[in-house]
């Protein structure tokens, strides 16, 4: 795939609809761009032009007709000193999807000018590996009833200093609203994986994840590994299980797998892939089965990420271990056959379970990686997919051919994923008739070789982690989020909680902003009006009227958000906040008075708050 660069991307998930509908409330200082090429590529179909200036980042899609000119009006980007570029796509732009986005800032060409109303500009666009095209661009105010000054009146009634660079931050008129009278899913809690791990938790490690008194952070899930002999990976796990149950009324334990014997396996191997041999469909599900019903298991994974094989050390690979394939047409076929023993069993089913979000829903392969490489591709589907063999269920893309099989569908409770590698989720498509499923995220963290791998444990790191619980559960509308280890162990990177050295990160606190307050059983509600890319903003209701907002400040600059609380029998009379920064880990701060059923959220730069109140 060729693909020209752009410094940065503020929105990728549910990549043509969501920007669109992101990007519409940022109109004020705002501009447009004229933008001509002579002759497009013969392999370019869609041109992504993206602009950040002025605290915000805009993506704009143009469809292109191979070797004919370009002649289009990009409007709505920022003004002022603007970094510019695009992405060339040999796909239309309908098929652009989140995981077709490399990470950009690992690539270091940058294109900054000043654009200001008037001001005609020759953008150079790189398009690799083919030739640079030189495009003209005139740059037009098309500000929306307000004015065009980086900084200035917005027609939506406040200062747009927004996530600008000014540390003295601003106000935005954005209008926020909790709609409480708007649900979403229900939420079943937040977890940790214990596979593999070393040792029990001790206590001190057991209070702080799994209660919420003192700095616990309430974690109310433990998934657990199921190995090839059908017990557990880890001989202390039933000490682990105790653990979390005598902290957590109602906790869930929820296992996995990740490799039946190697005599059931096309590679006579428990690591590196390799599929299970239809022998042993039988034979296997009912050992899965029995794991389940001896430990009490809430639910069960049938595989874990049946889209990964492990392949040694070199990028985009980081060991040899358990791991099985299946391609959608395998998974079909054993689902029917396990599912309904765990079902019978009073056992909920996970599946598909994959590694990569978009690998659920479709045979598209996140990619590149910090050095420019894509992730693996077990089953051949190509960068981007070009083997027919994927598109007949040869390949990923789990979900919809689970969900066209009834038996199939009906055979598994839990749509299960991991939010590896494109770091965001992928919406339900719309195209699936089938009965929606609860979503569980079931296994997250930094890994080697991808943006946030480490080992790092500032307010960075927390930002970016709070990013990723916070579209899994708004564009993905997740029930569950896990993470994977409490301490990151092998690879020095940013697979724990903790890092391998023990040092504390702020990660483990971000997670804390959502799994202490947002408790199991509340469910999300509607956020309206947030007109800010560097405001993330989401939203929950406990049935005895608690009210939860979470806030995540992405920008150099402090905010103070005015937001509404409507739709509800009652209305908080203040809102608690609670702030993860640099300086603060989950601190308690002065509570906010809610007056006319509204609050001033006051947000420093680089900082999530949880407002809570009741």
């Amino acid at each position: 795939m060729s693909r020209m660069f752009v410094t940065s991307i503020g929105c990728i998930a549910s990549f043509m609809a969501a920007c669109a509908s992101h990007d519409a409330n940022n109109e004020d200082n705002a501009g447009q761009v004229s933008l001509a090429v002579a002759t497009a590529p013969s392999d370019v179909q869609c041109v992504v032009i993206q602009a950040t200036g002025s605290g915000r980042t805009v993506t704009r899609p143009i469809s292109v007709t191979p070797g004919q000119a370009i002649t289009t009006t990009v409007s709505g980007l920022p003004m002022g000193s603007v970094s510019i570029g695009a992405l060339a796509y040999p796909t239309a732009c309908s098929a652009v999807t989140a995981s077709s986005v490399p990470n950009w800032q690992s690539d270091p060409i940058t294109q900054t000018i000043s654009l200001t109303k008037g001001t005609t500009v020759a953008l150079n666009l790189v398009l690799r590996p083919s030739a640079s095209i030189t495009a003209s661009i005139d740059w037009q105010d098309d500000n929306v009833g307000g004015s065009s000054s980086v900084g200035g009146a917005s027609s939506a009634g406040g200062t747009t200093s927004t996530g600008g660079t000014s540390s003295t931050g601003g106000t935005t008129g954005s209008g926020v609203t909790v709609q409480l009278s708007q649900s979403a899913q229900t939420i079943q809690g937040f977890g940790i994986s214990d596979t593999w791990s070393t040792a029990a938790f001790s206590t001190t490690v057991a209070d702080a994840l799994f209660t919420t008194t003192g700095s616990g952070i309430g974690l109310s899930i433990l998934r657990v590994g199921m190995s090839d002999s059908g017990t557990f990976y880890n001989s202390f796990e039933s000490t682990n299980i105790s653990a979390v149950k005598s902290r957590v009324t109602g906790a869930k334990i929820i296992g996995s797998v990740w490799s039946p014997p190697a005599n059931c396996k096309s590679n006579n191997n428990v690591n590196d892939g390799g599929h299970l041999l239809t022998s042993c469909y039988d034979s296997w599900s009912s050992t899965i089965a029995n794991f389940a019903k001896n430990n009490g298991l809430y639910a069960m994974s049938l595989q874990n990420e049946p889209d990964f094989a492990s392949c040694g050390a070199a990028d985009p690979c980081n060991g040899n271990y358990p791991s099985t394939l299946y391609n959608a047409n395998e998974l079909v076929a054993f689902v029917k056959i396990a599912g309904p023993k765990l079902q019978t069993l009073g056992v909920k089913v996970i599946g598909p379970e994959t590694s990569q979000w978009n690998h659920a829903w479709s045979n598209v392969s996140a990619g590149p990686d910090v050095l420019g490489k894509n992730s693996s591709d077990p089953l051949a589907c190509g960068f981007p997919p070009n083997n027919s063999a994927c598109s007949t269920g040869s390949g990923y893309d789990y979900g919809h051919y689970l969900a066209k099989d009834a038996a199939a569908w009906a055979a598994f409770d839990i749509f299960g994923t991991h939010e590896y590698y494109s770091q965001v989720a992928t919406a339900w498509p719309s195209d699936v008739t089938a009965a929606k499923k609860e979503v569980w995220m079931t296994e997250m963290s930094g890994i080697k070789w991808w943006a946030e791998q480490g080992p790092s444990s500032d307010i960075n790191n927390g930002v970016a982690v709070a990013g990723w619980i916070h579209s899994a559960l708004v564009d993905g509308e997740a029930s569950a989020w896990v993470w994977w280890w409490y301490q990151a162990l092998g690879t020095d990177d940013n697979e724990g909680l903790i890092l391998k050295s023990g040092t504390d990160t702020k990660r483990h606190y971000t997670l804390g902003n959502y799994s202490k307050f947002v408790r199991p059983g509340y469910s999300r509600v509607a956020v309206t009006g947030n007109g800010s890319s560097d405001l993330l903003l989401s939203a929950y209701k406990g049935t005895d009227g608690t009210v939860v907002v979470v806030a995540i400040n992405k920008g150099a600059a402090a905010l103070t958000v005015p937001i509404s609380i409507a739709g509800g029998a009652t209305t908080p009379t203040s809102m608690t906040p609670w702030v993860t920064s640099a300086a603060d880990n989950l601190a308690s701060k002065t509570a906010v008075p809610v007056s006319g059923g509204s609050f001033a959220a006051a947000l420093g730069s680089m900082t999530v708050t949880t407002f809570v109140g009741k």
